[in-house]
């Protein structure tokens, strides 16, 4: 994994992308509530085409895993 920090800046909800080919990471961007980051994860999740494509996660300030593509529906990516 790479060096980005899943912890959001205080007060925002930070969503994270997940390459599952090289498994590196990256920041997609930081959102004032967590139901903008939800909406913008689940969006992109459930356009996922394949199995290896990238992957978005929702993290709060404190850097824990609050939602990822198991909310579309689909298994929790490794």
């Amino acid at each position: 994994m790479s060096q980005t920090t899943r912890s959001a800046p205080k007060g925002k909800t930070r969503i994270i992308g997940i390459d599952l080919f090289d498994h590196e990471d990256y920041l997609v961007g930081d959102k004032d509530t967590p139901e903008e980051a939800f909406e913008i994860a689940d969006k992109h999740n459930k356009s996922r085409a394949g199995s290896m494509d990238d992957v978005y996660y929702v993290y709060n300030d404190r850097g824990e895993y609050i939602r990822g593509n198991e909310a579309v529906g689909q298994e929790v990516s490794p």
